[in-house]
Parts: structure tokens; C-alpha cells; sequence
């Protein structure tokens, strides 16, 4: 029993890590398709489209990893929530054969564009130094985690199979629109890991920017933090546990996402150039909307998931009472 606890207990570390990397790894590749994205964007509004599609042709595969990644992340998710064994093997297979079906395209991609001339080399330089290969390994790789994942439900017996903690299915009411706002939520929380990250390396505090520039790397860090509570803690708890500190929890992070956006807001008045001097770096998308929609909307999503979490907190206390 103590064998079997300690085996348990090791696959889910080496699960919660997955999902740990995998994140990291959706962040970084969102992070660079956003920039190439916005580079298109720049293209067009100067008025030069067919600059805009050359790019974003040439792009493709820094595109294209970005929902590798996101397969990854999807994979190991499905194994970190282990809804039931049913469920566990049709997702985590579906999302590896996605991740494989695309890592086949960006390959076939690059072949036809050496063939083409749309790629001068295999390993042109830019934007990375062996940009298309690095693309092209990327794809390899997720081609073969989808092989593993395959021989994984083939090979290994029933009763060896993933075993770690067992969560709550998602109810299938309303389970679409659930689905759709954890996926923003995923992307807001992708988009400020970067935000926070990247912000050391580019941010300016010397020109007068300081206060903006911190304010954008705290509401980043918490817009990370709040989907991180919620998974690698939260949904850890058991059905009781969590009755019992969901308005605890929300409580504490309305506190705090309330506290970083007013630290922004007195940032932003104080530099209201900064989006578009600063949040461009940060945030690359930012910069293509005069309300600077993009940081917003990184601002105001942990505090509506606060505020969801405060709402379904009250709603059980209620209920509890009754």
C-alpha cells in the first residue's frame, strides 16, 4: 500500500510538472506568434497588405507552434483533472493527435515552402537563429508525445495506468459556455506570464515610465497567478474543502486583483503615453487600439473570475445554512 501511495504520489508530481511546462512553453509560443502577429497588423494599418501576407505566410509555423504547445498543455491537463479513465483516454488521445496533425502540417509546410522559395534555407536566422528548423524540431517533438501517449493506452496494463487524484467531472450543464470563458481565461493567463516575464528584459524606467511599467508586470503576474490558484490549488481540495474556502479564496484574490488594478490605473494616469511607449513591449497587441484594450482586458479578467469565485462562495454559505 505504501508502494502503491508513493508511485501515486509521483505520477501526479511528474503530471502537475507536465502542465507546469507545457504552460510555460504555450506562454513563450503565444508570446511570439502575438509579435508576429502584430508585426502584420503594422503592416496593414501603413498600408502595405501585401507586406502584412508575406509575413504572416512566412510566419506560419511560429503560428502553428503555438497551438502545439497548446495541444501539450491539453494533454497533460486532461491527466492532471482525471476526470475518470474513460474520460482521461479519449482526451488526452484526441488532444495528442491534434498536437500530431498539426506538427505533420508545420513540417510539410516548411518542406513546401523550401521547395517554393518562400524559405531561402532551413535555417535562415530570422526570427530565431535557426528559424524554420527550430519550428520544424518543435513539430518532431509533439509528433512523438502523441506516439508515446498512443503506446502508453496501448501497452500499459489497466491497473497501471495514470492513478493520481480523481476531480470532479465538468457538469455538462451550461458546459460549453464554461468551456469558453476557462479558454479566455487560459489565454489572458498565457498572455500576462509573458506580459510579467518578458517585461524584465524590455520595459522602460527611465524616461519617466517607472510607475506604468510596474503596474503592467503586477497586473500580468496576478492575471498568472489567478488561473494558477485556481488549478494547481483549488481543484486539489476535496469536494469538501472547497465548500468550505471558495469564499475564503475569492475573498482574498478579489483583495488582490482589486489592489493591482488600481495600482495600474494610477500608472496609466500618470503615464498615459505608456501604452503606447511601453505596453507595445509588454503586451504586443496592446498597442493596436487607442483604450489599449488588450491590457484591460489582462486587468479585469482575474477580477471577474474573483468576483465568480465570491458569487458561487456566497451561493454554498447560503446553502449550507439552509
Amino acid at each position: 500500500m505504501v508502494m502503491k501511495n508513493e508511485n501515486q504520489n509521483k505520477q501526479a508530481l511528474i503530471v502537475t510538472l507536465s502542465v507546469i511546462v507545457f504552460f510555460i512553453c504555450s506562454a513563450c509560443s503565444l508570446m511570439n506568434a502575438l509579435y508576429c502577429f502584430s508585426d502584420c497588423i503594422g503592416s496593414i494599418v501603413s498600408g502595405s497588405p501585401d507586406v502584412a501576407a508575406k509575413d504572416a505566410l512566412r510566419s506560419l509555423p511560429i503560428f502553428l507552434s503555438f497551438f502545439l504547445s497548446l495541444s501539450g498543455l491539453m494533454v497533460a491537463h486532461t491527466f492532471y483533472r482525471n476526470e475518470s479513465p474513460k474520460i482521461l483516454k479519449k482526451h488526452a488521445k484526441k488532444h495528442a493527435c491534434i498536437g500530431a496533425v498539426l506538427g505533420v502540417l508545420l513540417i510539410v509546410y516548411v518542406i513546401a515552402g523550401l521547395i517554393t522559395g518562400r524559405y531561402l534555407s532551413i535555417a535562415e536566422g530570422a526570427p530565431s537563429p535557426i528559424y524554420p528548423l527550430d519550428a520544424v524540431l518543435y513539430a518532431l517533438l509533439f509528433i512523438a508525445i502523441a506516439i508515446f501517449i498512443f503506446r502508453y493506452f496501448k501497452t500499459t496494463e489497466e491497473g497501471k495506468l495514470y492513478n493520481g487524484p480523481v476531480r470532479a467531472p465538468i457538469a455538462k450543464k451550461g458546459k460549453f459556455i464554461r468551456c469558453f470563458f476557462r479558454t479566455i481565461w487560459l489565454l489572458i493567463a498565457l498572455y500576462g506570464f509573458c506580459g510579467f516575464f518578458y517585461s524584465f528584459f524590455i520595459v522602460d524606467f527611465v524616461h519617466g515610465y517607472t510607475s506604468y511599467s510596474l503596474a503592467v508586470m503586477l497586473v500580468s503576474l496576478v492575471a498568472c497567478l489567478s488561473i494558477a490558484v485556481w488549478e494547481l490549488y483549488y481543484n486539489n481540495l476535496s469536494e469538501e474543502e472547497r465548500r468550505a474556502k471558495t469564499l475564503k479564496l475569492s475573498l482574498i484574490l478579489l483583495c488582490v486583483t482589486v489592489v493591482s488594478a488600481v495600482l495600474y490605473f494610477v500608472g496609466l494616469r500618470n503615464s498615459l503615453d505608456g501604452p503606447s511607449n511601453v505596453g507595445f513591449g509588454i503586451l504586443p497587441v496592446a498597442f493596436t487600439a487607442s483604450v489599449n484594450f488588450a491590457t484591460l482586458v489582462v486587468v479585469f479578467t482575474p477580477l471577474i473570475v474573483a468576483v465568480t469565485g465570491l458569487v458561487k462562495g456566497l451561493i454554498r454559505k447560503a446553502a449550507a445554512k439552509k
